[in-house]
């Protein structure tokens, strides 16, 4: 479950403030799925990487199940991220020098495990079996 509590995010344009989440309540339990939308600049890619501790909230609360996310240390920040957190960006974030099964198999060697198998049966649940070896 992801919890937010009246989340409030800005941003600094010049010398002017501009506010682009203004006390967000939201709750998401494990399992549903939520769909967002709103035009451009409305903050939605704000409000992800808000949720998703890529960018901290300048007032409010994000849980991660019962964590307070933003009052953990960097350090456990990380390791919540690495084991319970899944990102798909609106960029393409593959690293050009790694081939797929590589740019896959990263979040597993951040975290210090080896994950090839795991790796390669993630490339083939979407159909890239035969492509491991390729670049992006």
């Amino acid at each position: 479950m992801i919890r937010a509590k009246q989340v409030h995010r800005s941003y600094h344009l010049g010398k002017k403030e501009i506010e682009v989440l203004k006390g967000i309540d939201l709750e998401i339990k494990t399992g549903e799925k939520v769909f967002l939308c709103g035009p451009s600049g409305a903050g939605k890619t704000t409000l992800m990487y808000t949720l998703a501790g890529l960018e901290s909230p300048k007032k409010g609360q994000v849980y991660i199940g019962d964590v307070d996310f933003y009052n953990m240390s960097s350090s456990h920040q990380a390791q919540l991220r690495n084991d319970k957190i899944g990102y798909i960006f609106q960029n393409y974030f593959l690293l050009p020098e790694l081939t797929a099964l590589e740019n896959v198999m990263v979040p597993g060697l951040i975290g210090g495990a080896s994950q090839r198998e795991q790796a390669e049966a993630a490339l083939a649940r979407v159909g890239l079996a035969k492509r491991v070896d390729h670049l992006p």
